[in-house]
Protein backbone atom coordinates (compact mmCIF):
# COMPACT_ATOMS: atom_id res chain seq x y z
CA UNK A 1 0.00 0.00 0.00
CA UNK A 2 1.46 3.52 -1.05
CA UNK A 3 0.70 6.42 0.63
CA UNK A 4 1.06 10.06 0.97
CA UNK A 5 1.07 12.54 3.81
CA UNK A 6 0.13 15.65 1.89
CA UNK A 7 0.56 18.36 4.97
CA UNK A 8 3.11 17.78 7.75
CA UNK A 9 4.98 20.15 9.73
CA UNK A 10 7.39 17.48 10.92
CA UNK A 11 10.25 20.21 10.96
CA UNK A 12 8.65 21.33 14.35
CA UNK A 13 9.89 21.09 17.64
CA UNK A 14 7.67 18.44 18.88
CA UNK A 15 9.70 16.38 16.35
CA UNK A 16 13.47 17.22 17.43
CA UNK A 17 14.45 14.47 19.29
CA UNK A 18 13.17 11.90 16.81
CA UNK A 19 12.49 12.71 13.70
CA UNK A 20 14.67 10.42 11.50
CA UNK A 21 12.27 7.74 14.16
CA UNK A 22 9.20 9.57 12.68
CA UNK A 23 10.47 9.32 9.15
CA UNK A 24 11.23 5.20 9.23
CA UNK A 25 7.84 4.69 10.86
CA UNK A 26 6.49 6.49 7.74
CA UNK A 27 8.53 4.07 5.05
CA UNK A 28 7.51 1.50 7.31
CA UNK A 29 3.64 2.35 7.05
CA UNK A 30 3.97 2.64 3.61
CA UNK A 31 4.56 6.35 2.81
CA UNK A 32 6.36 7.14 -0.39
CA UNK A 33 5.94 10.67 0.39
CA UNK A 34 5.39 13.33 2.69
CA UNK A 35 5.16 17.35 2.36
CA UNK A 36 6.46 19.34 4.94
CA UNK A 37 5.06 22.88 5.27
CA UNK A 38 6.58 25.96 6.22
CA UNK A 39 4.22 28.85 7.73
CA UNK A 40 6.77 31.40 9.17
CA UNK A 41 10.76 32.27 7.87
CA UNK A 42 12.03 29.76 10.98
CA UNK A 43 10.12 27.02 9.16
CA UNK A 44 10.26 27.14 6.08
CA UNK A 45 13.79 27.43 6.40
CA UNK A 46 13.88 24.20 8.50
CA UNK A 47 11.20 22.60 6.10
CA UNK A 48 14.23 22.74 3.23
CA UNK A 49 16.83 21.17 5.51
CA UNK A 50 14.83 18.35 6.46
CA UNK A 51 14.20 17.69 2.59
CA UNK A 52 17.91 17.80 2.36
CA UNK A 53 17.59 14.37 4.80
CA UNK A 54 15.45 12.06 2.99
CA UNK A 55 13.98 11.40 -0.26
CA UNK A 56 10.51 10.94 0.74
CA UNK A 57 10.27 14.37 2.33
CA UNK A 58 8.91 17.34 -0.43
CA UNK A 59 9.05 21.19 1.27
CA UNK A 60 6.69 23.44 0.86
CA UNK A 61 6.87 27.26 2.14
CA UNK A 62 4.39 29.99 2.79
CA UNK A 63 3.35 32.24 5.54
CA UNK A 64 0.32 31.12 7.37
CA UNK A 65 -2.21 33.97 7.43
CA UNK A 66 -1.41 34.16 11.64
CA UNK A 67 2.04 35.86 10.75
CA UNK A 68 0.43 38.03 7.83
CA UNK A 69 0.81 41.09 9.94
CA UNK A 70 4.83 40.33 10.29
CA UNK A 71 5.36 39.61 6.45
CA UNK A 72 7.77 42.67 5.18
CA UNK A 73 8.43 42.89 0.92
CA UNK A 74 11.31 41.76 2.15
CA UNK A 75 10.53 38.07 3.45
CA UNK A 76 8.19 37.64 0.37
CA UNK A 77 11.57 38.49 -1.77
CA UNK A 78 13.04 35.75 0.06
CA UNK A 79 9.86 33.35 0.22
CA UNK A 80 10.02 33.63 -3.51
CA UNK A 81 13.41 32.27 -3.77
CA UNK A 82 13.35 29.64 -1.83
CA UNK A 83 9.90 28.56 -3.91
CA UNK A 84 12.13 28.56 -7.04
CA UNK A 85 14.12 26.05 -5.76
CA UNK A 86 13.52 22.98 -7.95
CA UNK A 87 13.02 20.90 -4.27
CA UNK A 88 9.95 23.41 -3.41
CA UNK A 89 6.96 21.23 -4.47
CA UNK A 90 4.04 24.31 -3.71
CA UNK A 91 3.95 27.76 -2.01
CA UNK A 92 2.42 27.21 1.22
CA UNK A 93 0.74 27.02 4.09
CA UNK A 94 -0.90 30.42 2.95
CA UNK A 95 -4.89 31.50 3.10
CA UNK A 96 -7.27 33.21 5.49
CA UNK A 97 -7.77 32.17 9.22
CA UNK A 98 -11.05 34.26 10.18
CA UNK A 99 -11.59 32.14 13.12
CA UNK A 100 -8.92 32.86 15.71
CA UNK A 101 -7.98 36.73 13.46
CA UNK A 102 -4.23 36.54 15.18
CA UNK A 103 -3.93 39.08 12.12
CA UNK A 104 -6.14 41.51 10.56
CA UNK A 105 -8.43 40.59 7.79
CA UNK A 106 -7.13 43.18 5.66
CA UNK A 107 -3.48 42.56 6.00
CA UNK A 108 -4.36 38.75 5.70
CA UNK A 109 -5.80 39.33 2.57
CA UNK A 110 -2.95 41.06 1.24
CA UNK A 111 -0.25 38.53 1.82
CA UNK A 112 -2.44 35.85 0.06
CA UNK A 113 -2.43 37.41 -3.23
CA UNK A 114 1.21 38.39 -2.32
CA UNK A 115 1.84 35.23 -2.31
CA UNK A 116 -0.42 33.72 -4.76
CA UNK A 117 1.10 36.03 -7.17
CA UNK A 118 4.20 33.93 -6.69
CA UNK A 119 2.56 30.94 -7.21
CA UNK A 120 1.51 32.01 -10.59
CA UNK A 121 4.94 33.72 -11.58
CA UNK A 122 6.92 29.82 -10.92
CA UNK A 123 3.67 28.20 -11.92
CA UNK A 124 3.61 26.06 -8.11
CA UNK A 125 0.41 24.75 -6.84
CA UNK A 126 -1.04 26.41 -3.36
CA UNK A 127 -1.07 24.87 -0.26
CA UNK A 128 -4.33 26.55 1.64
CA UNK A 129 -5.52 26.80 5.26
CA UNK A 130 -9.37 28.39 5.05
CA UNK A 131 -10.66 28.52 8.45
CA UNK A 132 -14.18 30.32 8.78
CA UNK A 133 -13.39 31.77 5.26
CA UNK A 134 -14.21 29.17 2.58
CA UNK A 135 -16.37 31.78 1.43
CA UNK A 136 -13.76 34.84 1.63
CA UNK A 137 -11.30 33.03 0.23
CA UNK A 138 -12.91 32.21 -3.35
CA UNK A 139 -12.78 35.58 -4.64
CA UNK A 140 -9.00 35.18 -4.22
CA UNK A 141 -8.69 31.54 -5.39
CA UNK A 142 -10.55 31.96 -8.48
CA UNK A 143 -8.37 34.65 -9.65
CA UNK A 144 -5.53 32.89 -9.23
CA UNK A 145 -6.53 30.04 -10.40
CA UNK A 146 -7.62 31.64 -13.93
CA UNK A 147 -3.90 33.20 -14.09
CA UNK A 148 -2.31 29.85 -12.98
CA UNK A 149 -0.69 28.36 -15.70
CA UNK A 150 -0.78 24.49 -13.88
CA UNK A 151 -4.31 24.13 -15.24
CA UNK A 152 -3.44 24.46 -18.98
CA UNK A 153 -0.85 21.85 -17.99
CA UNK A 154 -3.31 19.32 -16.49
CA UNK A 155 -2.38 19.63 -13.05
CA UNK A 156 -4.09 20.62 -9.92
CA UNK A 157 -4.01 24.79 -9.54
CA UNK A 158 -3.56 24.00 -5.66
CA UNK A 159 -5.13 22.58 -2.24
CA UNK A 160 -7.44 22.98 0.02
CA UNK A 161 -5.80 21.77 3.59
CA UNK A 162 -7.67 20.05 6.16
CA UNK A 163 -10.81 21.08 4.65
CA UNK A 164 -13.36 22.32 7.22
CA UNK A 165 -16.52 23.21 4.68
CA UNK A 166 -19.54 21.73 3.70
CA UNK A 167 -19.59 19.37 0.89
CA UNK A 168 -21.24 22.59 -1.42
CA UNK A 169 -18.07 24.68 -1.09
CA UNK A 170 -15.68 22.25 -1.74
CA UNK A 171 -17.24 21.46 -4.48
CA UNK A 172 -16.97 24.78 -5.81
CA UNK A 173 -12.78 24.45 -5.28
CA UNK A 174 -13.09 21.49 -7.07
CA UNK A 175 -14.34 23.72 -9.95
CA UNK A 176 -11.27 25.54 -9.86
CA UNK A 177 -8.84 22.72 -9.76
CA UNK A 178 -8.38 21.99 -6.68
CA UNK A 179 -8.11 18.97 -4.86
CA UNK A 180 -9.73 18.50 -1.45
CA UNK A 181 -7.38 16.95 1.55
CA UNK A 182 -8.92 15.66 3.84
CA UNK A 183 -7.01 14.93 7.43
CA UNK A 184 -7.13 12.28 9.96
CA UNK A 185 -10.17 14.14 12.18
CA UNK A 186 -12.34 12.67 9.58
CA UNK A 187 -11.99 9.88 12.00
CA UNK A 188 -13.46 11.63 14.65
CA UNK A 189 -17.55 11.00 15.66
CA UNK A 190 -18.85 14.64 15.23
CA UNK A 191 -16.58 14.69 11.21
CA UNK A 192 -20.25 13.82 9.24
CA UNK A 193 -19.48 16.48 6.96
CA UNK A 194 -15.84 15.24 5.88
CA UNK A 195 -17.21 11.44 5.35
CA UNK A 196 -19.57 13.22 3.12
CA UNK A 197 -17.22 14.78 1.21
CA UNK A 198 -14.63 11.61 1.18
CA UNK A 199 -18.40 9.56 -0.56
CA UNK A 200 -19.58 12.59 -3.07
CA UNK A 201 -16.21 14.53 -4.32
CA UNK A 202 -14.99 12.18 -7.18
CA UNK A 203 -11.93 10.10 -5.79
CA UNK A 204 -9.71 11.78 -8.10
CA UNK A 205 -9.60 15.31 -6.33
CA UNK A 206 -8.95 14.02 -2.79
CA UNK A 207 -6.06 13.61 -0.59
CA UNK A 208 -5.43 13.11 2.71
CA UNK A 209 -3.08 14.19 5.04
CA UNK A 210 -2.20 14.65 9.12
CA UNK A 211 -1.49 18.06 9.41
CA UNK A 212 1.07 16.62 11.76
CA UNK A 213 1.67 17.16 14.69
CA UNK A 214 -2.12 17.92 14.95
CA UNK A 215 -5.44 16.38 15.08
CA UNK A 216 -4.20 12.85 15.29
CA UNK A 217 -6.56 10.18 14.77
CA UNK A 218 -9.74 8.89 16.56
CA UNK A 219 -7.37 5.86 18.02
CA UNK A 220 -4.64 8.38 18.98
CA UNK A 221 -6.27 10.94 20.47
CA UNK A 222 -4.41 12.75 22.58
CA UNK A 223 -1.21 12.09 21.55
CA UNK A 224 1.25 13.73 19.03
CA UNK A 225 0.17 13.15 14.95
CA UNK A 226 2.70 11.92 12.57
CA UNK A 227 2.59 11.23 9.22
CA UNK A 228 2.38 7.16 9.46
CA UNK A 229 -0.82 7.36 10.90
CA UNK A 230 -1.95 8.89 7.63
CA UNK A 231 -3.27 5.76 6.77
CA UNK A 232 -6.28 6.04 9.25
CA UNK A 233 -7.37 8.96 7.06
CA UNK A 234 -7.29 6.12 3.94
CA UNK A 235 -9.61 3.79 5.88
CA UNK A 236 -11.63 6.12 6.77
CA UNK A 237 -12.27 7.15 3.28
CA UNK A 238 -12.60 3.54 2.14
CA UNK A 239 -15.07 2.98 4.60
CA UNK A 240 -17.39 5.68 3.41
CA UNK A 241 -16.83 4.98 -0.22
CA UNK A 242 -17.33 1.22 0.08
CA UNK A 243 -13.45 0.49 -1.53
CA UNK A 244 -10.85 -1.13 -0.61
CA UNK A 245 -8.08 0.92 1.57
CA UNK A 246 -5.61 0.22 -1.29
CA UNK A 247 -7.66 1.52 -3.84
CA UNK A 248 -8.19 4.62 -1.11
CA UNK A 249 -4.77 4.86 -0.42
CA UNK A 250 -3.24 4.61 -4.27
CA UNK A 251 -5.53 7.03 -5.86
CA UNK A 252 -5.19 9.50 -2.83
CA UNK A 253 -1.00 9.14 -3.45
CA UNK A 254 -1.48 9.13 -7.26
CA UNK A 255 -3.56 12.74 -6.77
CA UNK A 256 -0.80 14.22 -4.24
CA UNK A 257 2.14 12.94 -6.94
CA UNK A 258 -0.18 15.01 -9.56
CA UNK A 259 -0.60 17.79 -7.41
CA UNK A 260 3.00 17.99 -6.72
CA UNK A 261 3.98 17.16 -9.74
CA UNK A 262 6.86 14.75 -8.29
CA UNK A 263 7.13 10.90 -9.33
CA UNK A 264 6.36 7.67 -7.02
CA UNK A 265 8.50 4.97 -6.97
CA UNK A 266 7.00 1.55 -5.68
CA UNK A 267 7.77 0.43 -2.15
CA UNK A 268 10.75 -1.94 -3.78
CA UNK A 269 12.33 0.73 -5.62
CA UNK A 270 12.67 3.27 -2.63
CA UNK A 271 15.70 4.40 -1.44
Amino acid sequence: MLLFDSHSHIQEAAFAPDVADVLARARDAGLVGVAVCGYDAPGNLAALRLAETSSIVFPSVGFHPHEAKHVTPAMLAELEAQAALPAVVAVGEIGLDFYRDHSPRDIQQRALDAQLAIAVRLGKPVSVHSRSAEDAIHEHLEAYAAASPLARAGRPTGVMHCFGGTLEQARRYVDLGFLVSLACSITYPNSGEARRIAVELPLDCLVIETDSPYLPPQSYRGKRNEPAYVAAAAEAIAAARGITVDAAASATTANAARLFGVSIPTLAGRA
